[in-house]
């Protein structure tokens, strides 16, 4: 079973493809663009009632809460694998796309989450891909799809590494602010290996600390 982070919560932009990091791989971005939800009409004069959009997924563990819009969506492949401790840092590594993906749609490096799920190098190598991505003016939009999935816990069971690959097949790259497409899918791209190593935090948090990315990897055929 696939999970899926979609409308006002989660997604990593392919926009980090944008940029040389190994949070960018190749060509998607996120958007940041919010749908304006229609009122209910009513037969009274009272004014039209909106509803906000269902969160995908609820805060857990005083983790911040992330708003990706409505034009991206985050899809994570695979079980819950029994282990809580796997289990548990496969959860923070979607926390760790999810915040950069924030980040992204929002142009906004402050959102509460990217710090709260990425720390060492890894945090200083996300921020300068985040500038590079800002200074160019784009975002994305579509699906991003994360499949074969991998968590080891080191001895100590407080630092793991992970591995996944990254199918970016289905994002558009946009400018953010007029929201035009400046490239579009790329049905035939081939995905991601991404791989690297997360600790595991006072809080109880699995922050990721190190990550490397190669493209067009023979891992994910």
């Amino acid at each position: 079973m696939a999970r899926v982070a979609r409308r006002n919560r989660i997604v990593y932009g392919a926009v980090v493809a944008a940029s040389a990091l190994v949070l960018t791989a190749c060509g998607g971005d996120d958007s940041g663009k919010d749908d304006e939800i229609a009122g209910v009409e009513t037969p009274s004069d009272e004014p039209e009632a909106s509803e906000d959009p269902e969160p995908t997924e609820e805060p857990d563990d005083g983790r911040p809460e992330i708003d990706l819009g409505a034009d991206y969506e985050n899809v994570f492949e695979g079980e819950p694998t029994g282990d809580p401790l796997v289990d548990a840092a496969l959860r923070d590594n979607e926390g760790f796309e999810n915040a950069v993906a924030e980040a992204i749609v929002h142009h906004d490096v402050e959102r509460p989450a990217l710090r709260y799920f990425v720390a060492g190098d890894a945090l200083i190598k996300t921020l300068n891909a985040l500038s590079n991505i800002q200074e160019g003016g784009n975002t994305s939009t579509g699906v991003v799809r994360y499949f074969d999935r991998n968590v080891t816990i080191l001895e100590g069971e407080e630092s793991a590494t992970f591995s996944y690959c990254r199918d970016f097949s289905q994002v558009v790259t946009v400018d953010f602010e007029t929201r035009e497409v400046v490239s579009e899918e790329e049905p035939d791209a081939m995905p991601s290996f991404y791989s690297g190593r997360m600790e595991l935090n006072e809080a109880g948090v699995w922050q990721t600390v190190a990550f490397e990315q190669e493209s067009e990897s023979p891992e994910c055929v």
